[in-house]
């Protein structure tokens, strides 16, 4: 859904050149390639392939192999995580190549008015919580029968202190998870963009991250997130 939920379903990039983890049998000198399993920002152009990605530590790579955003929706910006080997570009510039990737969950906040039916805090575990450029990115599990679950992020307060010029950014989990069964765990890769809150004047913002766990307790994490 596009407007107050988004569903862990559609996050499937489809990867249209696809290379072999393995080699054949016997093949004793075959290495296998260092691959990295990162969150990233991509870029895509014009034709609705993503051509640039960049890691949380502000490196731009080019892109080698053929991926597609989401419906080939072109010159778009998208938070992804994928798996990854770095590899020289025929420029000399260094590229990558993906071997499997999905975009995260990183809709802007919205304050909680702005749920016409509501927050929901259904329970969710943190695997990992970390900053990353321009987001807070999270790692969560949880528990289903395999159904459908929708997240988003709620904007519960923010106030400025002009003195230290620190924003307080207060968000909590919206997690919908539609009655479905906890039957078995699986993970959930959500990424809380910051970049709304870097404005002129704001150099650290204060982020806390709260969700309900399976535990019926209130979870907060906080962080220092530097701006400048």
């Amino acid at each position: 859904m596009k407007s107050d939920r988004y569903s862990i379903r559609w996050h499937l990039l489809p990867l249209f050149l696809l290379l072999l983890l393995g080699a054949s049998c016997g093949d004793d000198d075959y290495h296998y390639p260092d691959v990295v399993l990162e969150y990233l920002t991509a870029r895509s152009g014009a034709d609705g392939r993503i051509v640039t990605v960049m890691a949380d530590d502000g490196t731009a790579y080019s892109v080698l192999n053929n991926v597609s955003a989401p419906g080939l929706a072109a010159d778009t910006t998208l938070r992804i995580v994928a798996n990854y080997v770095r590899e020289e570009a025929a420029d000399g510039k260094d590229g990558v190549r993906l071997y499997a990737a999905q975009t995260t969950v990183s809709p802007v906040p919205r304050p909680a008015g702005a749920f016409k039916d509501g927050v929901k805090t259904d329970p969710a575990s943190v695997l990992s919580i970390w900053p990353g450029l321009g987001y807070l990115n999270i790692v969560l599990e949880i528990k289903t029968g395999g159904g459908s679950h929708a997240f988003h992020f709620v904007e519960d307060r923010v106030a400025d202190d002009a003195a230290t010029a620190r924003r307080e950014v207060d968000l909590t989990l919206y997690h919908d998870a539609g009655g479905d069964p906890q039957y078995y765990t699986r993970r959930a890769y959500l990424s809380v963009p910051l970049w709304p809150y870097d404005t002129d004047g704001v150099e650290t913002l204060d982020v806390k991250f709260s969700l309900q766990n399976y535990d019926g307790e209130t979870e907060a994490f906080r962080f220092d997130y530097p701006l400048r």
